[in-house]
């Protein structure tokens, strides 16, 4: 006989028969069809638009210069067939806004609303010359001999030696001279400026012999003597008020820090340095024992980094530091010009960059995965942070110039001009 258990049987049949939950499985349903839709759209999101984009191209010889303003990109043209000129193009578009000839140019210069064009000398001329043109139309304003020499018109005159031996300050539009002086053949000079305007300009002999000219009349305000023979090397240059002598002898470098107006000698770096620059409102010494930020007047430290060993100054008081001579060091940094202090994370990988919207680089890059491909970087100067905006073809990185939203780069016989939004 077979026995039944009723118990068990009336109990499965009570949860059979238990009432079902519909509003609980309403919101259960739907739920699971939210988390499934959610999935399904960022699956198939496109990615994020590139913000680099790739304008126009045109072709571009080993030996042509490139100067870029706002708006106007500048080159020197030789061609076989024709005279050596000077192109100027719209930077957004590419169109053609003037040719004109100008011999063989190694020099262009925007400096307002004219071109400053530096080229070979002529027949039975001594030295270089330049040539003024209008920055709208191409039209010749004027020419003379000389090389301009620093952000206004100063003019240097060279001698058979190769020596600088006349200085020149001309009006830009129209070329007429504000006053010339003759000088002894110097091998090195310097324009001081101070708070934004030039002020006085130093000029340096194979003995050492300076001498201070006021850059508004060419007058005498100083002469005196600095150590400057008997080195492998000598260089010279400007860090605000202060004139900055940089001497090598065997494997020591020197750097000898003089007040511009009288050429006091203020201090002398007391380390073996690689190199000394400046650094913001400071100088920076570099070497073995790693970067240090100093005073300029005193050559106090103000702060030091031994862990970098290379500085670069990119304006609005910030530093690149890195432990390699370039960028691709895992350990660059972007740090503070005043305080050494770094600001956000580490750019290691980077290959170079290139100036970008105020207050910002942009950063340039061997993608990891694509060899054909450079990686385009914005990196904000006031917090470090650091956006990425896209890839493009595969660019000859350490021969680009940046302007605010655009990236010119030569690759081969080709320049490339890219909008970077």
């Amino acid at each position: 006989m077979t026995l039944i258990d009723l118990d068990h049987a009336g109990s499965a049949s009570d949860e059979a028969a238990a009432p079902v939950n519909l509003p609980r499985l309403r919101r259960i349903a739907l739920v699971v069809l939210t988390v499934v839709g959610v999935a399904a759209l960022t699956a198939s999101a496109p990615p994020a638009p590139s913000r680099v984009r790739p304008l126009w191209t045109t072709a571009l010889q080993p030996s042509d210069t490139v100067a870029l303003d706002g708006r106007t990109v500048y080159l020197n043209r030789s061609s076989p067939s024709g005279p050596a000129e000077v192109v100027a193009y719209d930077l957004p578009t590419g169109r053609l806004r003037w040719a004109t000839p100008t011999g063989d140019a190694y020099g262009i210069r925007p400096v307002g609303d004219v071109v400053l064009v530096t080229t070979g000398p002529l027949p039975r001329t001594l030295g270089p010359r330049t040539i003024a043109l209008d920055a709208a139309t191409g039209a010749r304003l004027w020419q003379t001999t000389g090389a301009s020499a620093d952000r206004g018109v100063l003019l240097t005159e060279t001698g058979r030696a190769g020596a600088t031996t006349g200085l020149r300050l001309v009006g830009l539009r129209d070329g007429r001279q504000v006053w010339r002086r003759a000088i002894t053949p110097s091998e090195e000079w310097a324009t001081i400026t101070e708070n934004g305007r030039p002020t006085s300009i130093v000029t340096v002999t194979a003995t050492g012999d300076a001498t201070v000219y006021n850059y508004d009349d060419g007058s005498v305000r100083h002469r005196g003597r600095i150590p400057w023979s008997g080195v492998y090397s000598a260089t010279s240059f400007p860090a605000g008020a202060q004139l900055v002598v940089v001497r090598t002898a065997s494997a020591q470098t020197v750097a000898t820090i003089y007040r511009a107006a009288d050429l006091r000698q203020l201090w002398q770096s007391d380390e073996l340095i690689g190199y000394v620059t400046t650094c913001g409102p400071l100088i920076c010494t570099a070497g073995v024992r790693g970067v240090a930020g100093r005073d300029p007047v005193t050559g106090d430290e103000l702060w030091r980094r031994d862990d970098m060993k290379f500085v670069w100054d990119v304006g609005a008081g910030r530093l690149l530091l890195s432990a390699g001579a370039n960028l691709a060091s895992a350990s660059t940094v972007l740090a503070d010009a005043a305080t050494g202090r770094t600001i956000g994370r580490p750019l290691g990988g980077q290959e170079a960059f290139v100036a970008g919207e105020p207050g910002s680089l942009i950063l340039l890059r061997a993608t990891g995965t694509r060899s054909d491909r450079t990686a385009v970087t914005r990196l904000d100067l006031a917090d470090g942070r650091q956006t990425p905006l896209g890839t493009v073809d595969r660019l000859a990185e350490q021969d680009c110039q940046g302007v605010a939203g655009y990236l010119l780069c030569s690759r081969g016989n080709t320049l490339t001009v890219t909008a970077i939004s």
